[in-house]
């Protein structure tokens, strides 16, 4: 009976023994992190940055503005562009669909859209950007394709790429080739097979059950990059050596007549959604873990990405599922590491030129 209670006694000591050093090694990686992020505030960068373990969020921090203007600062609930973070959820949606019988990743995309031209593409080609589709974006910077005063939607992306019938880079299925396109068209055929617009579907069976409560689709008619605690975008001016409104970059004009092109890009996000939305994938919420395991997956042709996540191998933390973004105004990376259960989040509203390789790559590196 002693030992019993002895070693009761014991195994109560381990343990917060274990929980006291946890929380000392996780305040030196927070104080790690902000340094770092400091550092790259110094040089320009703008934005938030999350990181968490366990499921647990060991660090938030804010740099800078939501606006220029006002001075108006970041929080952890300002929602950010995405950028490319969107494939992701758009992917994930397909799976969703993919379980409920409604479609097949070997399915062919004229199946489900009769309109579209090319009859040898399937979904899956899309998800792991094997289709061969050209860029839709330089064919919308043609003034004769697209009247650059109104602002074009997916269907309009279809009915360019009905009407014109461009030629395939190469025969689907042989090459991989990041390409946006793929995703507008996924975009369509979860509207189509939903039956319900992609905002709604993805709101309904992503954002509501995941629990982000302040993500969003962006809307043409409300001018979501607008709506409260949004982080506008903006970008350096070389030659006033100063920040500008990202509407007001002529480099960026694009945005006035390609905003309203949704699921390669369009979701408006938090870091606090965002870790929510980590916790709903790990946690086989919105999928299968059989669809999970399908979008983690690579193959002989796309060695390095699965479905709207690329995917790497490393050998000190496993896999890295990870994705990054850039839309105008904004720049977003975003990497999940599940055999660790680690996220990394960096959200910039600025285009910070070093958060690809030199911030992710420094931030990877100090948690190792």
């Amino acid at each position: 009976m002693k030992k019993t209670i002895n070693q009761t006694l014991k195994t109560k000591y381990l343990c917060i023994s274990f929980a006291l050093f946890s929380i000392i090694v996780n305040a030196q990686i927070a104080k790690q992190i902000d340094s770092l992020a400091l550092v790259h505030a110094s040089k320009g960068f703008n934005g938030n940055v999350l990181y968490s373990k366990n499921n647990s969020i060991v660090f938030t921090g804010n740099y800078g503005f939501s606006d220029f203007s006002s001075k108006k600062p970041l929080n952890d609930s300002t929602v950010f562009e995405l950028a490319s973070l969107s494939k992701q959820f758009t992917a994930l949606a397909i799976v969703q669909l993919v379980e409920k019988g409604l479609i097949d990743y070997k399915t062919k995309v004229s199946k489900v859209i009769p309109k579209f031209p090319y009859k040898n593409i399937t979904i899956e080609h899309l998800l792991r950007h094997q289709s061969g589709l050209p860029d839709y974006q330089k064919l919308f910077y043609d003034k004769k394709i697209w009247n650059r005063k109104k602002m074009a939607t997916n269907q309009d992306v279809l009915n360019v790429l009905a009407k014109l019938k461009p030629d395939l880079m190469f025969a689907p299925g042989s090459k991989y080739d990041y390409d946006n396109t793929g995703y507008v068209v996924l975009a369509l055929i979860i509207e189509t097979a939903s039956k319900q617009s992609y905002k709604t579907y993805v709101t309904n069976n992503i954002f509501k059950p995941a629990g982000m409560k302040t993500a969003r689709v962006f809307n043409i008619e409300k001018h979501t990059a607008s709506l409260n605690n949004t982080a506008k975008g903006y970008t350096y001016n070389k030659k006033r050596k100063n920040y500008q409104k990202v509407e007001n970059d002529k480099n960026h004009k694009h945005i006035k007549w390609l905003n309203g092109v949704i699921g390669d890009r369009g979701i408006y996000a938090s870091i606090l959604d965002l870790e929510k939305w980590k916790k709903a994938l790990r946690n086989n919420i919105l999928i299968t873990k059989q669809g999970k395991t399908q979008m983690f997956s690579v193959d002989t042709i796309s060695p390095k990405y699965g479905y709207g996540f690329a995917i790497y191998e490393t050998q000190s933390k496993g896999k890295w599922v990870y994705h990054n973004g850039s839309w105008s105004g904004y720049k977003t990376s975003a990497i999940y590491l599940p055999d660790s259960n680690e996220y990394l989040l960096i959200l910039s509203n600025n285009r910070y030129e070093e958060t690809y390789k030199t911030f992710e790559e420094d931030f990877y590196n100090l948690i190792q």
